[in-house]
């Protein structure tokens, strides 16, 4: 059985006890006001289908700008993580080494250093960009990151495999039959290409290349990955649970309506066409720039998210999970959007 899921793809290129107050956040910006959003038709994009190993499973959240997500099932749980990243453009590997690597400790590579790493192996009747990462900053950690890049004409495809050494070695066929069994097309309208080497790679949180916030006290740190740039979560006496998360990637990866459609179905609701965008959006200001705020709720599940798109990057900023909890905290949300600053004006 193949599974196939169709993108809108525009650029390049994916986490106590609560009561209900008023927190008193900083700003970088002036009073924020929420009006309402319009935004011009989209495209049918590119197309990905793909067969699963038995062992492998789905996973329901997809991050960022993520077409598949899923993991390997051991008799101990669901372990690894391996994904399906579009990119429109010919974005350049050293980009994307880099933006995983950063993760692992190590230093930024350059061409020289990115060519002692860098394979190429051919799967089926497709070769692929093969770079293998292993953990720097703890030598007992067996933490790796196998990265798998797919050129399609002017497309690139992303398939990342995280998981320790030792489950990467045991699943390596499988990956490799998942990698033979991928089938990719061209959407309707033609791709243009950008220069990749203009685009920033992604800074580190709260640095000083990006940008800083402020964090309700109650919301607890979690631990950044190589997709997230910030990670907090939030929990209740009852055990709801809802999850915040920090993305940020080059170009628009796939632009609102389809960020928005994924999101939509992460908690159970229809997608919508461009006419029904104005039915979850409206706009705030993040560091006096113009973002889409995306207020999307059930009865069991909500979702809220800033898009920003700010010097060629996508910025998301989201939270998820128990509609409950995620209605008492939607004040906090907001407040956090407002301390955000990115330092550089």
């Amino acid at each position: 059985m193949f599974t196939t899921v169709a993108k809108s793809l525009n650029g390049l290129p994916p986490f106590l006890l609560l009561q209900a107050f008023a927190l008193t956040f900083s700003s970088c910006s002036e009073e924020k006001e929420i009006s309402s959003y319009e935004i011009s038709p989209e495209y049918d994009g590119p197309v990905v289908a793909w067969k699963l190993p038995e062992n492998w499973g789905e996973n329901p959240d997809l991050s960022g700008p993520m077409a598949g997500s899923f993991h390997i099932k051991t008799e101990l749980g669901p372990s690894g993580r391996i994904g399906v990243m579009p990119f429109r453009e010919a974005v350049s590997t050293r980009e994307v080494v880099n933006m995983f690597g950063r993760e692992l400790g190590y230093e930024n590579f350059d061409q020289n250093s990115l060519e002692l790493i860098l394979q190429t192996k051919t799967i089926g009747n497709k070769s692929f960009e093969w770079i293998p990462l292993t953990d720097q900053t703890d030598p007992a950690e067996s933490r790796m990151v196998l990265l798998a890049l797919l050129r399609k004409e002017q497309e690139t495809w992303l398939f990342p495999f995280i998981a320790d050494s030792p489950l990467i070695t045991q699943e390596m066929n499988n990956f490799k039959k998942f990698l033979k069994s991928v089938v990719v097309r061209a959407g309707k309208v033609p791709i243009r290409a950008r220069n990749p080497a203009a685009l920033p790679s992604p800074p580190p949180a709260q640095s000083a290349n990006g940008p800083t916030w402020e964090a309700p006290t109650h919301w607890i740190q979690g631990k950044p990955s190589s997709m997230r740039i910030g990670s907090f979560y939030v929990r209740d006496e009852n055990g709801n649970e809802l999850d915040f998360s920090i993305t940020s990637f080059p170009g628009d990866v796939g632009g609102v309506l389809a960020n928005v459609n994924r999101w939509l179905s992460q908690v159970g609701l229809d997608k919508v066409d461009e006419s029904g965008l104005a039915s979850y959006l409206s706009t705030v200001e993040i560091d006096g720039k113009s973002a889409q705020l995306l207020i999307a709720e059930n009865d069991d599940k909500s979702l809220y998210a800033a898009l920003l798109f700010r010097d060629d990057r996508s910025w998301f900023f989201k939270i998820m999970g128990e509609s409950s909890l995620a209605k008492i905290e939607k004040k906090n949300f907001l407040g956090f959007l407002d301390t955000v600053c990115f330092h550089d004006h």
